[in-house]
């Protein structure tokens, strides 16, 4: 791997997603998409990769391909120097991340999860449930931890089904709750 980092301030690098796992033997990785839409990520000849944008070191993609899982969409990049599954392995958890000109202007209504850090949750009746605290990458989805005052915190998962309504300039979420979603 090139072992330059970003040239630009870590605030212009996008999210796109993260390695999940190795594949097979000849150093494919398995990635979990951070955005709606893939091809952002598919498309990218370099990338950076790293636990934090200040971290991500540059990568050059190699190759490309889509896997349709239990879990959803999954992109299977293959990264020059990964030659190997244990090279590979080593990756898992690491965050994928594109220049935010190299990568395109997100959707007005698009996001990534990581960006509702911060944010407050309200429900759909207007009650303030708390902030988001962190965001947990799990297999199937990442899972909000919603920090509530003088309540333990929730984990809510960040589904559409939960989620009814982002406002990016409010720094605000807007969740749809049943029952039992938010007792501890």
């Amino acid at each position: 791997m090139n072992a330059t980092t970003c040239p630009d301030r870590a605030d212009t690098l996008l999210c796109l997603g993260r390695v999940y796992r190795a594949h097979g033997l000849s150093g494919e990785v398995k990635v979990i998409p951070e955005t709606a839409d893939s091809t952002k990520l598919e498309s990218a000849s370099a990338l950076y990769m790293g636990q934090t944008p200040d971290t991500a070191r540059r990568v050059n993609v190699q190759g490309v391909r889509r896997q349709y899982a239990r879990k959803g969409l999954l992109v299977l990049l293959k990264l020059e120097n990964v030659d190997s599954r244990e090279a590979a392995e080593a990756l898992r958890g690491a965050l994928l991340y594109a220049q935010a000109e190299a990568a395109g202007d997100l959707a007005r209504n698009e996001f990534s999860w990581r960006d509702l850090t911060g944010f407050a949750v309200i429900e759909e009746n207007g009650d303030r449930v708390g902030t988001v605290e962190d965001v947990l990458a799990f297999p199937g989805q990442e899972m909000l931890v919603i920090a509530r005052n003088e309540r333990p915190s929730a984990m809510v998962p960040a589904v559409p089904e939960f989620v009814a309504a982002v406002d990016p300039e409010a720094k605000r979420m807007t969740l749809r709750t049943i029952e039992g979603l938010l007792d501890a």
